[in-house]
């Protein structure tokens, strides 16, 4: 029930973030402001691909204790690891190359706001899923003792779905605002 509370309250922050950039964008004379592109779509469109697979890859894990292959279950959320790793990587190299910062604008405010926001989820899902991958490949886990693997998963599904909102929200408004 914890962990269900928390996604709760969570995804009320995301939709709270997504409603203010809106309403935001909906009163800017100019969205983004006058002599901003829309921001470029390849990398973020990459880690919807990687996130949404990394979701995948937890799924098998979470299936393979269940059926009680511990392998299965370490292998699983190494690669997840993996997955989100590069989707960090990714995100520091579209920070490095935005054109304004978090104080240049309501724009570049709430872009750097939401960004930092999921950025800051995906490690703690990397950071939280390592202590899972240590104890599954050391066969911690069991079909009986799985309720840390259920916890991380749901969190690791959240984690990975709020950022099709904030995706959205960020890459494709500008370009309808802009359009």
């Amino acid at each position: 029930w914890g962990i269900i509370g928390l996604i709760t309250i969570e995804a009320t922050v995301v939709v709270s973030f997504i409603v203010s950039y809106l309403y935001l964008a909906s009163y800017a004379e100019n969205w983004p402001p006058a002599g901003l592109d829309p921001p470029p779509l390849l990398w973020p469109s990459v880690n919807v691909v990687l996130l949404l697979f990394s979701c995948v890859t937890m799924y098998w894990a979470g299936k393979g204790i269940r059926q009680g292959k511990q392998t299965q279950l370490a292998i699983g959320v190494s690669i997840s690891i993996l997955l989100a790793c590069a989707v960090l990587v990714l995100r520091t190299l579209e920070f490095m190359a935005f054109e304004f910062n978090w104080k240049s604008h309501a724009y570049g405010s709430l872009v750097w706001t939401l960004s930092g926001f999921h950025y800051v989820h995906v490690v703690s899902i990397v950071v939280g899923s390592l202590a899972v991958a240590v104890l599954a490949w050391r066969g911690y886990f069991t079909q009986e003792r799985q309720i840390g693997v259920v916890v991380d998963t749901m969190y690791w599904y959240f984690v990975s779905l709020a950022w099709i909102p904030l995706y959205f929200a960020l890459y494709w408004v500008p370009r309808l605002y802009a359009g």
